[in-house]
């Protein structure tokens, strides 16, 4: 029956048992008294949930027995859906946990054979840091010699040096020559969100070194994982990780012929519990290569590319002071892009100044144009820093000077030391910052106060940089004297009245550099003026036409300089 009419019925306490059923979306109500078609049980339907609190109540009170039924077909239905998907959500996340943590870690730490190692001909250079492991290499092949004389090998070994030094050849050499396995690692390897995971990863690591000993565990950017404890932004879950790492190095486990190595470019963000005897107890030095160490390095490279007969190997190690290893493989590479870009079979001088050209300086943009005023302005820039540089700092060779727009330059001055330089008088570092400022003592002599413009912007970063640390670094200021600025000698800060004293220093030496630069160029301005022509008549001219008219307006050369024609990888 309708609800109106049931409900008129419970009103008038007709109704001797009322069931509430799906959620009170249906009555079913047993009467006192049966109607005149003889019906003694009637229903109705409502909408789902219509039926509150209240209703049962009144209901109640006008002499009907209500019972609810707790069946509730479509909230069962539900429940068990969101039981399911509350366990398929459950179920891929410790799927993937799983993956992370099991099926993944079985595909870390594999050990490398040795048949797949390098062997020390097949690193150059380094020799100090070859010499240094050569006493692992002898234990590793004979241990037994060691031990004889109560010798131990080196727990840990931890490689320090700029990038690209090659510290990870070595640890690949070292395997090689001692013929062990080699498990590769890396500091990030260890880094996870997961509370627990980087220190089971170090037991993983270290046990699969005992199962594989003797061989080489080598951890490579070991300062993300071994950086110094307790300083800011660390987390508890590196620290831990930390911590167990040293604790597997410390032997417990019994790591007989399980040799650590370990490399950084970060040495002072290690911890010092790291350094250790025991741990890491042999720092092996990789500094940046020597000129014996280029050649040496650039032939090896050379091996596996056909050179022409217009290259000089030793002419192009002495050019590249100051490159890493793997800087002087890549310009190697980048020549040989250039050969291939040219159609050539083999590598020539010419390819290998593109490819320098190109690293230093950056590709050529054909694409920007430079107005005629623009450009003067440019070359008369890069005329102060050529002229100024031969005078005030003939250390340095010239190379070239080119107006080229090349990466986000407009032009360049290119000066290279001519040999490897380890200590550097304050004259020297001078004649650097005054080099800097003569593109902007050109612009004022030629333009005028008023006209300078903002392509002195890196030059002055640069002569900025090399006077606060003459004056900070290395004692070479009579306003601050020896002190030096660095913050462990200071009780970890600087006062104000120090640092104040460092600016107005700075600021006098570049005032002075300054001056020093502008008085050059005026008093060799014809040699500026030419050179400014010849860039804007070639774009590039070559450090033996520069010479040839510094020379002819009277401006002195070194003797690296005067006299010399070009000697550099290309002839003009």
């Amino acid at each position: 029956m309708p609800y109106t009419e049931l409900a008129a019925l419970l009103t008038a306490g007709e109704v001797g048992t009322l069931q509430v059923e799906d959620g009170g979306g249906r009555l079913v109500g047993s009467l006192k008294t049966p109607l005149p078609d003889g019906a003694s049980r009637v229903s109705a339907t409502l909408p789902s949930r219509a039926v509150s609190l209240q209703d049962l109540e009144r209901w109640g009170a006008a002499g009907t027995v209500v019972e609810v039924s707790s069946s509730d077909p479509n909230r069962s239905a539900s429940q068990w859906l969101q039981a399911f998907l509350l366990l398929s959500a459950v179920g891929v996340v410790g799927f993937v946990f799983y993956r992370q943590s099991s099926v993944a870690m079985g595909h870390r730490f594999q050990a490398t054979a040795p048949s797949r190692q390098l062997t020390m001909q097949s690193v150059g250079g380094a020799r100090e840091a070859q010499a240094d492991l050569g006493d692992v290499i002898a234990f590793l092949r004979d241990p037994q010699r060691f031990r004889a004389v109560g010798a131990r090998c080196p727990k840990g070994v931890l490689l320090v040096g700029p990038p690209g030094t090659g510290k990870t050849l070595l640890a690949r050499a070292v395997a090689g020559e001692a013929g062990v396995p080699v498990i590769v690692a890396a500091g990030s390897d260890f880094n996870e969100m997961y509370v627990g995971v980087g220190a089971g990863r170090v037991r993983t690591l270290a046990r699969r070194a005992r199962e594989q000993a003797p061989c080489i565990v080598f951890i490579d950017e070991f300062d993300s994982l071994g950086g110094r404890r307790g300083r800011p932004n660390r987390s508890g879950e590196e620290e831990v990780t930390l911590n167990q790492l040293l604790v597997e190095m410390d032997g417990m486990g019994g790591n007989e012929g399980v040799v650590w190595m370990a490399a950084t470019n970060r040495e002072d963000m290690l911890d010092p519990a790291v350094r250790r005897p025991g741990r890491f107890d042999r720092v092996v030095e990789v500094p940046l290569p020597t000129a014996a160490d280029r050649l040496e390095i650039l032939r090896i490279h050379a091996e596996q590319s056909p050179l022409g007969d217009d290259v000089d190997l030793e002419r192009l190690a002495q050019l590249t002071v100051g490159h890493s290893g793997a800087e002087l493989a890549n310009l190697l590479n980048e020549a040989a892009i250039v050969a291939v870009q040219d159609d050539e079979t083999h590598i020539h001088a010419r390819h290998i100044e593109a490819a320098r050209d190109k690293i230093l300086l950056g590709r050529i943009r054909s694409g920007v144009v430079v107005s005629d005023d623009e450009r003067r302005l440019i070359a008369i820039h890069e005329a102060g820093h050529a002229v100024v540089g031969l005078v005030a700092c003939p250390e340095d060779r010239l190379h070239k000077v080119t107006i080229e727009p090349r990466g986000r330059s407009l032009g360049a001055a290119h000066f290279a030391p001519e040999a490897d330089r380890h200590l550097y008088p304050r004259h020297y570092l001078e004649g650097i910052i005054a080099k800097a400022l003569g593109g902007r003592a050109a612009e004022l002599v030629f333009l005028g106060e008023e006209h300078v413009t903002s392509g002195a912007g890196s030059d002055l970063v640069q002569a900025t940089s090399i006077a606060r640390r003459m004056v900070a670094e290395f004692g070479m200021s009579s306003e601050v004297g020896l002190m030096s600025a660095d913050p462990s000698a200071h009780g970890g800060h600087l006062s104000a009245q120090f640092q104040s004293r460092i600016d107005t220093a700075v600021h006098k030496l570049l005032e002075a550099q300054m001056k020093r630069a502008e008085e050059l160029v005026r008093q060799y301005q014809g040699a500026v003026q030419a050179i400014a022509d010849a860039l804007l008549a070639h774009d590039v001219v070559v450090a033996a036409d520069i010479h040839a008219l510094a020379e002819e307006h009277g401006v002195p050369l070194s003797p690296l300089n005067a006299g010399t024609r070009e000697r550099d990888l290309v002839v003009a």
